[in-house]
């Protein structure tokens, strides 16, 4: 009997070692780094020479009354001036080329904001063109592309605004550094309600997004912290991107934290772009980007998964052309809470086998680590306690199943 065990115990002790082996063997196999398949030059932010001191020639408070022309007042305006806006409603495509100009609308008597109604005959609610500019205290509504856009600024604030039915973007600042987005309500976007591109040095916070194709969304930016914010009833809830063929070819560098990321199974209506392929029942989803963090989140209800990290061809189905890194790398997700995930996965999910769940990994980026736990997930998910050699054999066997 002893003989038995011992010969039992030897075989299992052999098999183990040769496992062991073989996880040595494959963890030091290398691995190929993740450089674009075209790379071309590219740039993140502002454009080189912008303004970066907010210059100011004036202090005046212009006051535009119900009636008068908000654009009108614009155009007077020097910078740092301050545009007072009073309660009503105002049909106007504002445009500004004005550095350090604050849009600033006054409530009424019953709390009610100014409302820019662009009654779905103007492109955008207010189109920007200039640096340390700050909007706040509006209402927008029913515009074709764009609730607010602001181009290749510097400092842009955008706060205490309520959107609706804005177009493509409620609020969209892109190629901008320095760019803070707070208190903002947004709904009925056709693409992304809370939209940060080619951007760097970015806040989203204290928002709320529902109603949308995606909630908010982090797109070919670097260094961005989108916290506190209640992102809810989109087909998507929060997106960080890396995406092909824009002049920005860099993204890394988001912390999602402490937000709230509920039921975002809502049919995708977007009419064109990327945001097409999301599917339904998407809590968050980072594709191709680099060191996102996410953390302290609570993410419920969302059909197809609760967090999904991918690679490019995921969603694209040739790669071959793209001038950006494919693979999401040194992602780390802990500290979120999870409930009723992956319940209703999308058809996408399904035509590519995989399952609904908290946690979703193609297997792409050997170096992600996966810290939440006892959460549906799939496949097995590296931690932070693994080796480094043990991380790279799973990413090993991943490939070859693939």
């Amino acid at each position: 009997m002893n003989k038995t065990l011992k010969w039992i115990g030897g075989i299992l002790g052999g098999l183990a070692g040769l496992l062991l082996i073989a996880i040595l063997i494959l963890g030091l196999l290398p691995i190929p780094e993740d450089v674009p398949p075209k790379p071309l030059p590219g740039h993140t932010g502002a454009p080189d020479g912008v303004i970066t001191t907010a210059p100011v020639e004036s202090n005046r408070t212009l006051t535009v009354n119900s009636g008068e022309s908000i654009q009108a007042a614009i155009d007077q305006a020097k910078p740092g001036d301050v545009v007072e806006v009073q309660p009503g409603i105002y049909h106007e495509a504002l445009t500004v080329s004005i550095h350090n100009l604050t849009l600033r609308g006054v409530a009424g008597a019953n709390g009610q904001w100014p409302i820019l109604d662009g009654e779905s005959k103007f492109d955008n609610g207010v189109f920007v063109t200039a640096s340390f500019f700050t909007l706040e205290q509006f209402q927008i509504r029913n515009y074709l592309e764009n609730g607010a856009i602001n181009q290749g600024g510097y400092g842009p604030v955008y706060r205490d605004l309520i959107i609706d039915n804005p177009g493509e973007y409620a609020v969209f600042p892109i190629a901008s550094t320095n760019v803070l987005i707070e208190r903002v309500k947004a709904s009925g976007a056709t693409d992304s309600a809370l939209y940060v591109g080619q951007s760097r040095d970015i806040v989203v916070r204290d928002s709320e997004a529902f109603n949308n194709v995606t909630g908010i969304e982090i797109e070919n930016s670097v260094n961005a912290l989108v916290e506190n914010n209640y992102v809810h009833d989109n087909t998507g809830g929060i997106l960080v991107f890396l995406l092909p063929n824009l002049n920005a070819k860099d993204g890394h560098d988001t912390v999602l934290k402490n937000n709230r990321v509920e039921n975002n199974n809502t049919p995708n209506f977007a009419t064109n772009g990327v945001v097409q392929k999301v599917p339904a029942g998407t809590g968050i989803l980072i594709m191709a980007a680099d060191g996102t963090e996410v953390t302290g989140n609570t993410i419920t209800g969302n059909n197809s998964a609760g967090i999904g990290v991918v690679a490019s061809n995921i969603i694209f189905d040739d790669v071959s052309g793209f001038d950006i890194p494919l693979v999401p790398e040194q992602t780390w997700v802990h500290d979120n809470t999870y409930s009723n995930n992956g319940t209703q996965p999308a058809p996408l999910l399904a035509d590519l086998g995989l399952p609904g769940v908290d946690v979703l990994w193609d297997a792409s980026g050997w170096d992600n680590r996966f810290d939440d736990g006892g959460v549906k997930t799939f496949p097995i998910l590296p931690s932070s306690a693994w080796p480094e050699v043990a991380k790279k054999a799973l990413w090993q066997v991943l490939q070859k199943l693939k």
